[in-house]
């Protein structure tokens, strides 16, 4: 479900000229307590009653978020109108005052912008928001984007012909949309709330409102939830304030109700209170795993927040991250029944109160998931928590505090705009993060032991439970016992088991390797000589990046930027990744990648250096990449030393831990059984590994063939490598050049001599030129997917393989205009060309529909003949201008993050240093991609007679019963 714990907001000023005030007035401050909003946030009101919330924001430079949140959803809807608002919002984009139909996406990418990527909307139960990111704040383009913000607020055509060809596309977006999680949220939620307006108002709606949806009704909705006093404005970004409120008022100020009647109010939400212990179970046979819950579930008042109820839920966080701590630690050490789970509790839906402890299991385990669920949770309403496990998690909490306090300056502009809508939304306060850490901090600092436990009691109070248990668990019950009936009786027999409190693991310290070397190796005076550079170059091919080598094989590059203030990325590889993979041994990269994962150290699991960093803040990562192993994290700058520490100790002793290796194999289970009954996941699993040729180095084996992987099969292929490999250290963001050469240089330098290993070179691939692959999936829901593979090139000819990308491009836009616009028959088709980094000459452009099973052949000739047409006839400028001009703005902002810089350029430019050389034409080359370039590389790879198709649809069987608990 769930929910996403609160957020912050905030807003300045705020008045009325006059005439009707707004129906859902904010509020992001606290006059109870004296607590402000941002001051950073300006707040207006138009006389109409129209609100606007404004934030000035430089990160990225130039550009611009606006949102249109009108306050009407699902919920909204009468019953003859299920889906309503979600129709209108597609319809928006299909004729309004100032843009005829098909005119809008066109518009939107001539200025640079990608239609659903920077224009695009949402519906859900009480709100419909649509979103536009500017590529640019000035004038001229905040004046169109209001334009267009004012079409959608007053000026939908509503045209008969434009409805009818809508109602394929939403169609098909429910059916893509169905799944086996969604099936299982619609059932939970009738459990869980009883009788509530939201299970007869799903945003998606129904399909008898959709098939028959016509201009009348459709205008009926418009025009009583559409209304000037109905809606909120956000605008964030580089802008000048004055002249946005300006505009705002000249676009907005003359809008009026198209009806005389006022807002009606939103229907008040209620459910049958619950008593007692009450059991739910849903079987879904195609669920990858169980899914095991206990709950308490109440209703509360949806009231603005204030900072004494925000204290409130932050001290039921505190005991929530104790939980998880605790269920994270039985999951590491495999004494637990489930592979996963998670302890949260919240508001939601306005008026749900929820608490809850979620486990994920095999079916088999569901008893004892149960069992240790409420186990868990009893040792916490008896027993509390203990002194050591609130520290640990105070110290983290107020290190997140202080985090984004340092990274205050350089927030992003879409996730900013993005908090203020979730606060409007929730009635939530926004403050800046330094506002946040002066309220919260001393709050944290004197939380009490007694006031935490008593937050937890208070929130499980005895008086329900709600148990669930659903997914791929088939119980067979005797006689007439029902499946809740067993449900309930192994929740009380698990009461009724007595319980001690929790045993607590033992502590440890870090780091506790020493590194030889200086004995200072943060000092500021250290001798950089002692550290065996060999050589330095400054400044690489114009690009601000500093490149050093050690005397041990060791490579460090380092780039200082201001894109994220007092953070630092950080990467660090080493031998040659996935294409050293066994061939005998598929899935070995997947096993070790987790078993390393969930190991820890040698001396120190995972629990337990998470407990020793506590209040630390700096994390890592082990990943196994197609060309190399990496250790990927992010720090503050000021941990810089730690970030060393933690490097050298897994090079030095990594750890292998055998419950890590048994977590791995059941998570893998869990993953393939999901993914085996859905159009992407089977393609995963047989698609890509039939279009290379069925070599085992793609798609992913049975969870039974996966099982037979030992830990000795793990630490044979990884162990070398990570002992012998030479390794490439990149370090990019906020941070001091000298001190972190100084420190990298000494930590890694202290490695010994690293030389390569050797391994076995890939096998060639050859794709299945020609040939069909028709995969039926065993379930219920009626989805189907065609795919057109066409064979290209491999990775390392950049220049082609950017412009493969844009011809991709192309290829889709004509996609999107013919299956979805013109046939309404996929909701989102598309097309991409992935080349491979490690087997020579092999690449593959995807061309993919989601589709009407029953469509399947007819979609297949359509795909045909667009890439026949494209083959034949090529590109012509104006449509690569249309799709190149986007993919341009965002390459800019994309130079402006530190992943671009640590991934694309700096990671692993040590056996490819023409990165740097790309990263340094990138812009220029994209910007002269021309038709003709894209044309010829169509005639060479578009050839249909060297396509392979594949087909995938449903193939009923309703005896397909994953599991049984009993």
């Amino acid at each position: 479900m769930k929910f996403k714990s609160l957020a912050i907001l905030i807003l300045l000023t705020g008045f009325v000229l006059g005439g009707c005030g707004p129906k859902h007035p904010l509020s992001f401050s606290d006059p109870s307590s004296g607590t402000k909003s941002d001051p950073a946030l300006v707040q207006g009101v138009l006389g109409n009653g129209f609100q606007y919330v404004l934030m000035a924001n430089q990160t990225p430079k130039d550009r611009v978020s606006l949102h249109l949140n009108v306050f009407a959803g699902s919920v909204h809807e009468s019953d003859q109108e299920q889906g309503l608002a979600h129709y209108l919002e597609h319809m928006l984009f299909n004729g309004s005052e100032h843009f005829k139909p098909g005119d809008l996406v066109e518009y939107f990418q001539s200025i640079g912008m990608d239609f659903g990527g920077d224009a695009n909307a949402s519906t859900s139960y009480f709100k419909t928001v649509y979103d536009l990111n500017l590529p640019k704040g000035d004038k001229a383009y905040l004046d169109d984007g209001l334009l267009v913000l004012q079409d959608y607020a007053r000026g939908a055509l509503l045209l008969e012909e434009e409805i009818e060809r809508e109602r394929g596309i939403i169609l098909a977006e429910k059916r893509e949309r169905d799944s086996v999680s969604y099936q299982r949220f619609k059932h939970e939620l009738a459990f869980e709330l009883p009788g509530a307006i939201f299970n007869r108002r799903h945003p998606i709606g129904v399909d008898s409102v959709i098939k028959g949806a016509d201009r009348k009704l459709l205008k009926n909705f418009y025009d009583r939830w559409y209304r000037p006093d109905n809606m909120v404005l956000v605008a964030v970004g580089d802008f000048d304030i004055k002249e946005m409120v300006s505009l705002i008022s000249a676009r907005f100020s003359k809008l009026r109700p198209r009806t005389g009647e006022p807002v009606q109010k939103t229907p008040r939400i209620s459910w049958k209170p619950h008593q007692g212990i009450k059991a739910f179970y849903y079987h879904e046979p195609e669920a990858g795993e169980t899914e095991v819950t206990i709950e308490r579930i109440t209703r509360a008042k949806f009231a603005p927040q204030t900072l004494e109820n925000m204290k409130e839920q932050l001290v039921l966080t505190v005991a929530d991250q104790i939980i998880q701590n605790r269920l994270s630690r039985l999951i590491r050490e495999q004494t637990a029944a489930f592979s996963s789970a998670s302890a949260y509790s919240g508001q939601f839906l306005h008026n749900v109160t929820i608490t809850a402890l979620n486990a994920s299991c095999r079916p088999e385990n569901w008893k004892t998931s149960l069992h240790q669920l409420e186990k868990m949770l009893r040792q916490a309403c008896d027993f509390g928590f203990s002194q050591r496990e609130l520290d640990r998690v105070k110290a983290d909490y107020i290190s997140f505090l202080k985090a984004r306090v340092l990274q205050e300056d350089t927030r992003k502009t879409e996730d900013l705009s993005r908090a203020i809508l979730e606060a409007i939304n929730n009635k939530k306060l926004f403050l800046s993060p330094s506002q946040k850490l002066n309220l919260l901090e001393p709050f944290l600092e004197s939380l009490s032991l007694d006031q935490v436990n008593q937050s937890f009691k208070n929130a499980w109070v005895q008086d329900h439970r709600l148990v669930l248990v659903s997914g791929n668990l088939k119980i067979n019950p005797s006689g007439d016992v029902k499946p809740e009936e067993i449900i309930s009786q192994t929740y009380v027999d698990a009461t009724l088991e007595p319980v001690s409190p929790f045993e607590k693991s033992e502590s440890k310290s870090f780091p506790y390797l020493e590194i030889p070397g200086p004995d200072s190796v943060g000092s500021q005076d250290t001798d950089s000589s002692n550290f065996q550079i060999v050589k330095r170059k400054d400044d690489v091919k114009g690009l601000g990046i500093t490149t050093i080598d050690l005397r041990n094989n060791v490579r460090i590059n380092l780039k200082q930027t201001g894109f994220q203030k007092n953070r630092i990325l950080f990467k660090l590889v080493f031998g040659p990744g996935r294409r050293s993979q066994p061939a005998a041994k598929p899935g070995l990269d997947w096993i070790g990648q987790t078993t390393v994962q969930q190991s820890g150290f040698g001396a120190m699991d995972m629990d337990q250096l998470e407990e020793a960093l506590a209040g630390r803040n700096a994390d890592f990562e082990f990943g196994i990449e197609d060309e190399y192993f990496s250790l990927t994290g992010s720090a503050d700058p000021k941990e810089s030393e730690l970030v060393f520490q933690l490097l050298y100790t897994f090079l030095k002793d990594p750890g292998f831990r055998p419950q890590g290796l048994d977590l791995a194999k059941t998570l893998y289970r869990q993953m393939y059984n999901n993914l085996k009954n859905t159009p992407d996941g089977i393609m995963r699993i047989k698609g890509s590994r039939f279009l290379a040729g069925n070599d085992t180095g793609f798609g992913l084996d049975p969870p039974d063939k996966i099982d037979q992987l030992t830990m000795e099969d793990v630490r044979d292929w990884l162990l070398p490598y990570i002992q012998s490999s030479p390794v490439e250290l990149s370090v990019v963001g906020d941070f001091d050049m000298d001190l972190v050469i100084d420190q990298a240089a000494a930590c890694l330098g202290s490695l010994g001599e690293r030389r390569q290993v050797s391994f076995v070179k890939n096998r060639s691939i050859v794709f299945p030129k020609g040939k069909e692959l028709n995969i039926a999936l065993e379930t219920r829901i009626e989805k189907g997917m065609v795919r057109i593979a066409f064979p290209t090139d491999d990775f390392w000819n950049i220049r082609q393989t950017r412009r493969l990308s844009m011809l991709a491009r192309v290829f889709s836009e004509r996609l999107r205009k013919k299956v979805r616009e013109d046939l309404g028959a996929s909701y989102s088709p598309y097309v991409y060309n992935h080349p491979s980094m490690i087997h020579k000459g092999y690449g593959v452009m995807h061309v993919v529909a989601a589709v009407d099973p029953a469509s399947s052949d007819r979609i297949l000739a359509v795909v045909k003949k667009i890439a026949r047409q494209l083959n034949e006839t090529g590109v012509d400028s104006r449509e690569l201008d249309l799709v190149k001009k986007p993919v341009m703005i965002h390459l800019k902002d994309l130079r402006e993050t530190n992943s671009y810089w640590l991934n694309s350029v700096m990671a692993d430019s040590l056996s490819h240093p023409e990165r740097f050389e790309w990263a340094r034409q990138i812009i220029s080359d994209y910007g002269s991609i021309s038709a003709d370039e894209l044309s010829s590389l169509a005639k060479r790879f578009l050839n249909i007679k060297d396509a392979a198709r594949i087909l995938i649809g449903p193939e009923k069987n309703d005896s397909a019963d994953a599991g049984s608990g009993e």
